[in-house]
């Protein structure tokens, strides 16, 4: 097995490091893990209400058929 040499080992280390997230890259995915965030939560609340609606709505039709007879 041959030795390598200190600027070969260092060299081969810093090679390494290019495929890591710099500060930059950290803070750009930060923004749109917020943005996603935010739309996701726009969708939920929408979902629920819808839920509600429909539940409300169901619930009503049952009332008024039960009160029919």
């Amino acid at each position: 097995m041959a030795t390598a040499t200190l600027e070969e080992r260092v060299s081969r280390l810093e090679g390494g490091f290019e495929h890591l997230a710099t500060k930059a890259d950290v803070a750009e995915l930060r923004g749109d893990f917020h943005a996603l965030e935010s739309r996701l939560m726009r969708w939920m609340v929408g979902a629920i209400l819808g839920a509600v609606a429909a539940a409300a709505a169901v619930t009503g039709l049952i009332v008024a058929l039960v009160g029919a007879v």
